[in-house]
């Protein structure tokens, strides 16, 4: 009986919505997020969100808004803020201090959101799909590409000293 409802896509109970909202904002206060800066990032998605739709409705009629699309922006974005949550999170409770991979994370993501808030109000007023770049695109990219050139170089480094026969 309750697999059935668990399948129903907007079944949710007022409980379920609550235990996540607590955990929510007890990991942000645990943490010391500031809750200015958690709700200007709530605000800019939410902007973004209803704006993109806006264009996409503007720019291509009904048929534009897909729910594929959609949702994989939505959990995009919540993807990019967990990571660094959980990180700091699990820092946090080993005695270290990693607030900084998610304050900057919500950083990027305000700025993101809040460029794309405008060239979607372009796009709407225009008539005309403007790409801005996207910066946590940037990010993510920069991340990778910082991590595998550090790997590239230690393993580099490992098998230079295996074949010159040092230790």
């Amino acid at each position: 009986m309750q697999l059935k409802k668990l399948e129903q896509i907007g079944n949710y109970t007022e409980e379920g919505y609550l235990g996540a909202k607590l955990l929510l904002i007890s990991s942000m206060s645990f943490l010391g997020i500031n809750f200015g800066l958690a709700f200007l990032l709530w605000f800019f998605m939410v902007s973004d969100t209803i704006l993109g739709v806006a264009a996409s409705i503007a720019l291509g009629g009904w048929q534009a808004i897909t729910h594929c699309r959609f949702w994989s922006g939505i959990l995009t974005k919540i993807a990019i803020l967990f990571i660094p949550l959980s990180l700091a999170l699990t820092a946090a409770l080993a005695g270290f201090n990693l607030n900084i991979f998610v304050l900057t994370a919500m950083y990027v993501l305000i700025a993101n959101d809040a460029i794309s808030c405008f060239t979607n109000l372009l796009s709407i007023k225009t008539k005309e799909r403007y790409i801005n770049r996207d910066l946590v695109e940037m990010l993510i990219n920069g991340l990778r590409s910082i991590i595998y050139t550090t790997a590239k170089n230690l393993i580099d480094k490992i098998k230079s000293f295996d074949s010159d026969g040092k230790k």
